[in-house]
């Protein structure tokens, strides 16, 4: 009897040894039909066995990168909610299958409070695999990404492989090898294994809803929209969000009647799906017209995917650098709010007149009697203060998508009407359609021309309205969110400014985030000092300014690329087209910011680098170090130079004509920095206060231009010594009194001088020339020296045909030792004349041909100039400018 046990036993071990080794072999049959590459499969097979998962980190891509990807599938057409790409490297070491259909697994953890909290959702994907991705990343479009959070922006999403034995048996390959092995071993019915479904289930009905939205109109075209979108079948879940593609040729169907760009896709909202025998169900099925039908049951509000938007390497939106930090305090500000009535509708307690009584202000007064609000009617509303493209038109649009959010655009300057009246109907408008377009931001640029009227008087009954609606949008459901944007604070009144609760202020750019923008609008296609010089020279520019350099710059690159394929043969043009994208150049930004530079300072008055090099100024060599001495060493070792101990200004001054102007000019040119001349007449304004404004805005502007120099022209004419005008209203002595205050904080300033230049130092008010101020007082005086006079002589002649014999040194001695540069300059130009009054009367005489003739000025014309010469400083009046040097060198 024990004997019998023990054979009984080696017996039952044999049988369990032989199913194991049948069950390896059949293993490793169908991984070496599947993946022939692999040489050893039974390892292959055991090391699958004790594998850990694959998780991978969910990251959204744009439609553009999605596409690129997608190259390598010509005639491929991508499922938008189902397509996902993985790392090669990934897909080999887990046996993923290109193509193929998996079951898998997201599981979303919230990023912030409770970091613990999973939501975990089931879905098909379909896998593309592609070796220019992360080992630790999966990509998907935009629109699975935001059927994935169903809402919740706060949530980092990661995706996990069901990585079963039978999970590799998705393929038709080993379904047919499995029916064969069951047949050749007569596997009994009840020992049949259940097979794994490999692919997702077709629904058979299906319910879509068009969602509101106020890119896009319902056109009459809805139903070949679906039916093209359907054509392939495509997968999707209840509640997904799908968008269908807008061919151009119907885009007008579907266009609304404020914009001029169709759309590019109208989106729909899955609310029901039917599989087999009616069923309702809640899992994703593929949905095409030919087994299932569509039924259209009219429209809903929902949050959008941003489906046309660009994203950074972290899957967010991508942001320009000038905008990141606006950008991400308008999002947190909208996204507590949002996140604020979603707890409300969950948890269940929202009661309207309670809401109402908690969002209305309370008033206290603070320590001056005046009355302060600590939270305001309305919710978060948010005022964004920035000049004419600043992006702030961009942010609001950036922080909508981010949040999935549609924008609702009105333009206040067309809202004012011919009364009162006309312009509170439109504004009532306006907020009942973006009701109608919920969730949404309602966003209202030039808020502040909705408050006067047309005498530019308060109009107390728009903001009256105004502040009616504002108060009824924190009762909204969905959400509405109102965003409004204006030039300056001072522009927007007091009773407007009363009704936002958050503000955020856009700054003009400085160096370092110009040339941060450029990097990023050129996508580091130049050298890193090109970028530098180019950040330099587009001070002042804001966000659209850089946008325009860009879109100049590839009209310049166009034009050029066409010019030179004229002369290209039909090959070489196919060849070059795949590098048109690319050929952007150094010199073609340039040439587009010298036209933009022109046309915007001929309309803006903005500060520009001129064009004055060394070689043009003459002599001044104990000027020009000095002055230099001044600029240049703060630029160079600013980490030496402390801002509170620099010089702030350098005032000019000598005789007329002497090169003050010139040489202010060619220090702002070798210096690398711009140059922002003001004469002083022009700060003058009949109106009180506005001539102090001017000085101000002068100095703004300056600031904003940084490094820039700041260069007062006839400074003893706008700064007079106070107390000794004559105006009867005091207009001179408030001038010198702001320019004073503004000289004053120069030297915290960073990169901002002042130069002044002026005929009479004696004139202008004392306080000026103390230290901190216009401390540096240099002399310019007349060229008392032959070489020096040599050296203007040779500055200004270059810019006229000189004879080849013509010799400058012997023109010098004919010449008196109280010439400045202007009467120099006079020198040339008559000398210049002369030679043409010479030409002429040879041509005359027949002597030389017309067309022959050529003007060259020569010795004998330079003679006979020097003989009608008179200087323009006497004698009397040298000796005062010496007087004055004497006194007021420092």
């Amino acid at each position: 009897m024990f004997v019998d046990n023990i054979i009984m036993a080696e017996h039952q071990e044999h049988c369990k040894i032989y199913q194991y080794v049948k069950l390896l072999i059949y293993t490793a049959s169908l991984i070496k039909i599947i993946r022939p590459h692999i040489s050893d499969p039974i390892t292959y097979a055991v090391k699958k066995t004790t594998r850990g998962k694959l998780r991978l980190s969910v990251q959204r891509i744009s439609l553009k990168k999605l596409n690129t990807l997608l190259t390598s599938s010509p005639g491929f057409e991508p499922d938008l909610n189902a397509d996902v790409f993985i790392s090669e490297r990934k897909a080999i070491y887990y046996g993923v299958q290109n193509g193929e259909w998996y079951h898998v697994f997201f599981f979303g953890s919230m990023c912030m409070k409770t970091p613990n909290l999973q939501v975990i959702k089931r879905r098909w994907i379909r896998v593309h695999i592609h070796s220019d991705i992360d080992d630790d990343h999966c990509l998907l479009s935009p629109i699975l990404f935001y059927n994935l959070q169903n809402g919740n922006h706060n949530q980092v999403w990661n995706l996990e492989f069901d990585d079963s034995i039978s999970s590799i048996l998705f393929s038709d390959h080993v379904k047919r090898v499995l029916t064969l092995w069951k047949e050749a071993y007569a596997v009994r019915e009840s020992e049949k294994v259940t097979m794994v479904q490999s692919s997702p289930a077709t629904a058979t009905e299906v319910h879509v809803q068009i969602v509101e939205s106020p890119d896009y109109k319902c056109g009459s075209e809805l139903e070949v929209l679906l039916s093209d979108a359907f054509r392939v079948p495509k997968l999707a879940a209840v509640e997904d969000i799908l968008g269908l593609p807008v061919p151009n040729h119907l885009g007008y169907e579907f266009s609304t009647g404020t914009s001029i760009i169709p759309p590019k896709y109208i989106f729909i909202r899955i609310s029901v799906l039917q599989k087999d025998h009616g069923s309702k169900t809640k899992e994703s099925l593929l949905i095409s017209t030919e087994t299932a039908n569509l039924y259209l049951v009219g429209t809903t509000h929902s949050y959008l995917p941003p489906l046309c938007k660009s994203f950074d390497r972290g899957g967010t939106v991508d942001v320009p650098p000038v905008l990141k930090r606006t950008f991400s305090n308008v999002t947190n500000i909208l996204q507590s709010e949002l996140r604020e009535r979603k707890q409300e509708v969950l948890s269940g307690k929202r009661d309207l007149s309670e809401n109402v009584k908690k969002k209305k202000s309370r008033m206290q007064k603070d320590s001056f009697g005046n009355l302060e609000r600590e939270h305001r009617a309305g919710g978060a509303n948010i005022l964004m203060l920035g000049a004419t493209g600043s992006g702030s038109e961009q942010i609001i649009e950036l922080s909508a998508s981010s949040l999935n959010l549609s924008v609702v655009w009105a333009d206040c300057w067309h809202l004012k009407g011919d009364t009162s009246g006309g312009t509170e109907a439109r504004l009532r408008q306006i907020f009942s359609k973006g009701a109608g377009q919920a969730p949404c931001v309602l966003a209202l640029t030039s808020v502040h021309a909705i408050s006067k009227d047309r005498d530019g008087g308060e109009d107390a009954r728009v903001v009256a309205a105004l502040k009616e609606e504002v108060a009824k949008l924190p009762d909204l459901q969905p959400p509405v969110f109102l965003i409004g944007t204006a030039p300056h604070r001072t522009q927007v009144s007091e009773d407007l400014w009363s009704i936002w609760s958050h503000q955020e202020c856009i700054d003009i750019p400085e160096l370092g985030e110009r040339r941060q923008m450029l990097e990023w609008l050129l996508s580091k296609r130049l050298q890193q000092h090109q970028f530098l010089t180019l950040a330099q020279r587009t001070a002042g520019f804001v966000f659209g300014d850089l946008q325009a350099l860009l879109c100049a710059a590839q009209r310049y690159c166009v034009d050029r690329l066409e010019t030179s394929e004229d002369k290209l043969t039909t090959q070489e043009k196919q060849e070059n087209d795949a590098e048109r994208c690319s050929t952007l150049m150094y010199g073609d930004v340039m040439k587009a910011l010298d036209e933009l530079q022109s046309s915007r300072s001929e309309a803006l008055g903005a500060p520009r680098i001129p064009q004055v090099k060394w070689n043009e100024v003459g002599g001044l060599e104990e000027a020009k170090r000095q002055v230099i001495n001044t600029i240049q060493l703060p630029l160079r070792h600013p980490s030496l130079v402390s801002n509170k101990l620099r010089r702030s200004g350098v005032l000019l001054y000598g005789p007329p004509g002497t090169g003050k102007t010139l040489l202010a000019k060619a220090v702002a040119t070798e210096c690398g920095l711009n140059f922002l001349s003001v004469k002083g007449p022009e700060l003058l304004n009949m109106y009180v206060g506005q001539s102090e404004e001017n000085v101000r805005q002068v100095f703004s502007k300056a600031r904003a231009a940084a490094p820039c120099i700041i260069f007062f022209d006839e400074l003893d004419s706008l700064a007079p010594n106070r107390g000794r005008s004559g105006d009867s209203g005091g207009v001179m002595d408030r001038i010198v009194s702001a320019l004073l205050a503004e000289l004053d904080g120069v030297s915290s300033s960073a990169d901002v001088f002042v130069l002044a230049a002026t005929n009479r130092p004696d004139l202008i008010d004392p306080a000026l020339l103390r230290p901190g101020r216009f401390e540096k007082l240099v002399f310019l005086g007349v060229c008392e020296d032959r070489a020096g006079q040599i050296k203007i002589l040779q500055a200004v002649t270059s810019k006229i045909p000189l004879g080849a014999d013509v010799s400058l040194e012997q023109v010098a001695e004919l010449l008196p030792l109280t010439l400045t540069g202007a009467d120099l300059y006079a020198l040339c130009a008559d000398a210049l004349y002369n030679a043409l009054h010479r030409i002429t009367c040879k041509i005359a005489a027949g002597e030389i041909n017309k067309d022959e003739a050529s003007v060259s000025v020569e010795e004998e014309d330079l003679s006979l100039a020097a003989s009608h010469l008179i200087p323009s400083v006497t004698p009397s009046e040298l000796a005062h400018y010496k007087a004055l040097s004497t006194t007021k060198q420092r």
